[in-house]
């Protein structure tokens, strides 16, 4: 979906650019890239990947709802749930406002959206796990549990961390998550109320599947790809 818009994309923006995974491979690009996140944490941790790289990446910690960008940019990408994490479903269309805003005319806007069969079917499950934590090297147990919370519309999620500290004594960390759920319909009306037109949609209905080029009703997790009206030129 991206590649024919990334030979015409010099600027670029990332949402929501959590350890800076999407930034720094825009940067490798040669693209001119901006990168918020709400968390000042993940911003740290994109701005030592980027000065590792010798790459030049714009970091910023910023709310998806009110960010601002010093220049308009040609696409702005929002990966891996991040919209979902809203609070209010009033929000919606002040994000999307915000990306109108932050793009060119003619800008591309690439985000995905997790979906309520992915609540119910996946989130649903018990996971257990344990590791290591690389920095400081301590040893880690998790469960995480969740589901879907039909009157009102989100998902949730609940971890349970322990982590193993000085002589030995276990320490317990929780910490619950949840998602807002949009239907299709409401992305597609709060997209044209600020200037965007929706352009392609992939759903998959099995997280580690191909994806189906419309939308289906049984998808977990859908991308969208937007453009704001207008002409570059």
């Amino acid at each position: 979906m991206l590649a024919p818009i990334l030979s015409q994309a010099p600027q670029v923006c990332e949402l929501g650019c959590g350890t800076g995974v999407t930034a720094i491979e825009f940067a490798r690009r040669g693209l001119r890239v901006f990168a918020s996140d709400f968390s000042p944490e993940m911003c740290r941790v994109t701005r030592e990947k980027a000065r590792a790289e010798k790459l030049h990446v714009w970091v910023r910690r910023a709310d998806i709802r009110t960010f601002r960008l010093p220049v308009q940019v040609d696409l702005i990408t929002s990966e891996w749930g991040v919209i979902n994490h809203l609070p209010r479903r009033s929000d919606l269309v002040r994000a999307f406002r915000a990306v109108s805003r932050a793009l060119r005319p003619g800008g591309h806007f690439y985000f995905d959206l997790h979906q309520r069969k992915l609540y119910e079917d996946i989130w649903t499950n018990t996971f257990v796990w344990d590791g290591v934590r690389a920095e400081p090297e301590k040893k880690l147990f998790a469960v995480q549990r969740g589901g879907f919370d039909r009157s009102r519309g989100k998902g949730w999620v609940e971890v349970t961390i322990f982590v193993r500290g000085a002589r030995g004594v276990w320490k317990r960390r929780g910490e619950r998550i949840e998602e807002i759920y949009w239907p299709h319909g409401e992305i597609v009306r709060d997209l044209g109320r600020t200037g965007l037109q929706l352009l392609q949609v992939l759903d998959f209905t099995d997280p580690r599947g191909a994806p189906s080029p419309k939308k289906v009703p049984d998808g977990m997790r859908t991308i969208y790809l937007a453009q704001k009206k207008g002409s570059r030129f």
